[in-house]
């Protein structure tokens, strides 16, 4: 709810009450008429249903303060341009509608351009407020790939894609006066990515929708956003290739570090300083360990020589938790028996085609509901395997 529509619903609250003031004050000591007393209940109710709107709003203007802008940084192809909020809203509201024709609506990113990376922790606390924004916000939120630095690529369709995926380093040799000089390039392979459909239905009632005081998008971004978001975000981790999008853990090659469940701390600490420097030092500086959150609880005791934890818990706004100076992202779709060490700019995320809409008056016709449809196209890779190592917990590579 922006602070327009909060400002709105504030109005109404305060012409209700004014409404019961003037209600009460008609018959001050006297007895109620029975459609006084039917007015009195419809008044009390609606205060108390904008008390809830106005505290839904208080706290979804706060929350967005903390949310961190993507679409300064992630453009996308194809399409005109939804600027604001406002039209995004009453299209969803008309869908399906008479003189509307058709029952789904089709929005895309703001610009024609095809991929720009994504760094969250950079970017100022706004939010795009078009639906595609807002949508796409909620589902970063929730993918620890997105959300740290993954490139987001952003297409008019779902046509194949090759993405040339480097499997091995390349290498400068000495060579003679007079020698040839040899050509050497790093190993790669084509890959081909798509667009794998993810959708989601939300189901309102036909007040809900037409109550104008409401913020019909933001209601229908967060019940979506986090759905979509979740189901994205565990494929770009862990996603087999088939049928869905292939996550990085599924792609980095394993570790030569080793630790098995019955070490000592002390070999458990050396594993994951090992992990770390199995990475290029030029992958080094933007890597971070990616684990589940039981394994970040047995991260969090570990200790060097000295005594001294290795963990260090982000203080400021925003500041993830490090583990011997890096970063360290929990996620509950990281598999319990493996560790991640990698630089996640090097994944690639696409969405392939615009953000689908369909409304449906007549599924849930009986009980007076409408169903709202969300389909949004993806896929993901990892493009450059030498930038993350997987350890595998009590076992050898």
């Amino acid at each position: 709810m922006d602070a327009t529509t909060l400002s709105r619903n504030f109005d109404a609250r305060e012409s209700a009450t004014a409404e019961l003031r003037a209600l009460t004050d008609e018959f001050a000591g006297k007895e109620m008429t029975a459609d006084a007393r039917t007015k009195e209940e419809n008044l009390l109710s609606a205060i108390t249903d904008y008390d809830g709107r106005i505290k839904r709003g208080v706290e979804a203007l706060a929350a967005s303060a903390n949310v961190e802008t993507l679409m300064n940084s992630v453009q996308g192809g194809g399409g005109q341009a939804r600027t604001d909020v406002e039209s995004d809203d009453a299209v969803l509201r008309a869908l399906g509608a008479p003189g509307m024709v058709g029952q789904s609506r089709e929005f895309r990113p703001k610009s024609t351009s095809e991929t720009r990376a994504v760094n969250v922790g950079n970017q100022p606390n706004m939010v795009d407020r078009t639906l595609f924004g807002q949508l796409l916000a909620q589902a970063v939120e929730r993918s620890t790939i997105m959300q740290n630095g993954a490139s987001i690529v952003t297409t008019s369709g779902a046509e194949p894609i090759d993405f040339t995926v480097i499997t091995g380093r390349a290498s400068a040799q000495i060579v003679a006066e007079g020698g040839t000089i040899g050509e050497s390039e790093p190993t790669s392979k084509q890959v081909s990515v798509g667009g794998h459909k993810y959708a989601y239905a939300s189901v309102v009632s036909s007040e809900f929708v037409a109550d104008k005081a409401l913020d019909l998008v933001a209601f229908l971004v967060e019940d979506a956003g986090p759905a979509i978001g979740d189901g994205m975000g565990r494929h770009f981790l862990t996603g087999t290739g088939d049928k869905q999008p292939t996550g990085i853990f599924t792609t980095a090659p394993a570790a030569t570090a080793t630790f098995g469940d019955a070490s000592p701390d002390g070999d458990v600490t050396d594993a994951l300083i090992d992990l770390s420097y199995e990475l290029q030092r030029s992958y080094r500086g933007r890597a971070a360990y990616v684990v589940a959150d039981t394994v970040t609880a047995r991260m969090r005791k570990l200790k060097d020589a000295n005594g001294q934890y290795l963990w260090a818990t982000g203080t400021l706004t925003g500041a993830p938790d490090t583990f011997n100076g890096k970063p360290v992202l929990s996620d509950d779709g990281v598999p319990a028996t493996k560790i991640l060490f990698g630089d996640l700019s090097k994944y690639r995320v696409r969405m392939a085609g615009p953000l689908r809409v369909e409304r449906s008056l007549d599924i849930k016709f009986m009980s007076d509901q409408i169903v709202y449809r969300f389909i949004q196209r993806a896929d993901g890779l990892l493009v450059d395997e030498r930038a993350a190592k997987v350890l595998t917990i009590g076992t050898t590579p």
